[in-house]
Order: C-alpha cells, then sequence, then structure tokens
C-alpha cells in the first residue's frame, strides 16, 4: 500500500511541476499571465506556499533559541516566514 501511495505522490508532483513549468513558459509570450499560469497558481503553488509559511514559522519559533543570542533573529525570520509569506500573498496572480 506504501509503494503504490508513493508511487501516485511522485506521479502527482511530477505532472504539478510540469504544469507549473508549461504555464512559466507560456507567461512569457505576453505581458498578461496565461489561464494555464494562473490555474496552477490558485491550485498547486499558493497552497505550498501557504504550507510553506506555516512550517516555517513553526520552524522560526524552534528556532529562536538559538537565533536570540546570535542576533540573528530578523535574518532567519525573513527567511523562514516572509519569503514564504510574499510569496503566497503577496505576488500577483498568475506571475511566478
Amino acid at each position: 500500500m506504501r509503494r503504490i501511495l508513493g508511487t501516485v505522490m511522485v506521479a502527482l508532483l511530477i505532472l504539478s511541476v510540469n504544469s507549473v513549468a508549461f504555464a512559466v513558459g507560456q507567461q512569457g509570450a505576453s505581458s498578461r499571465p496565461s489561464t494555464g499560469a494562473v490555474v496552477a497558481d490558485i491550485l498547486v503553488l499558493r497552497p505550498l506556499g501557504f504550507a510553506g509559511t506555516v512550517l516555517g514559522s513553526a520552524a522560526f519559533v524552534v528556532s529562536l533559541p538559538v537565533t536570540l543570542p546570535t542576533h540573528n533573529v530578523d535574518k532567519v525570520e525573513k527567511t523562514l516566514v516572509g519569503e514564504p509569506y510574499n510569496y503566497t500573498f503577496e505576488r500577483p496572480l498568475g506571475q511566478m
């Protein structure tokens, strides 16, 4: 059962990466994002970005005991929380 589940997950990952690559390639043809780019963004990239923001926030909290004494809190916060947040919530729809 695990082998089947793993195979399905890998296949879905490959298909999603291919659809995103296709959407990005189509975007260069005009200044307006293509329908494929918008659909890939809504269905794949935004949910992954949200998950990255949540996981990055958790990792940031866990890293605080190390980053506080070394005065690297701002840099770690920007990397683990800020960048995924900007990618997910502030980036224009369909623009990779």
